[in-house]
């Protein structure tokens, strides 16, 4: 009798998830997820302090990356903080 394999829980890659974060911070921002460019700093984005804590309280729940605060009012772009978050999720 076999047993059906389960198949390793994906785990998106850092070009998977900028376009989810994009979206994520378009809809805190009122704007389109085109609109947020993944390489400019997120601190020119906009995002007051309340803002990013949601928004970082939000992306966790949704997508199960954990962010810091300081990873949302930093120099860090959304491509670099997607890579970021991925490289220390714990497989």
């Amino acid at each position: 009798m076999s047993h059906p394999t389960k198949s390793a829980p994906h785990h998106p890659t850092p070009s998977e998830l900028v376009p989810r974060l994009q979206g994520a911070f378009a809809g805190y921002l009122g704007l389109e997820p085109a609109q947020v460019d993944p390489d400019r700093p997120i601190d020119e984005l906009g995002l007051d302090s309340l803002t990013a804590a949601q928004l970082a309280l939000d992306i966790e729940d949704r997508l199960g990356v954990s962010l810091f605060l300081n990873d949302l009012s930093g120099r860090e772009t959304i491509a670099e903080l997607a890579a970021s978050a991925l490289a220390e999720r714990v497989p």
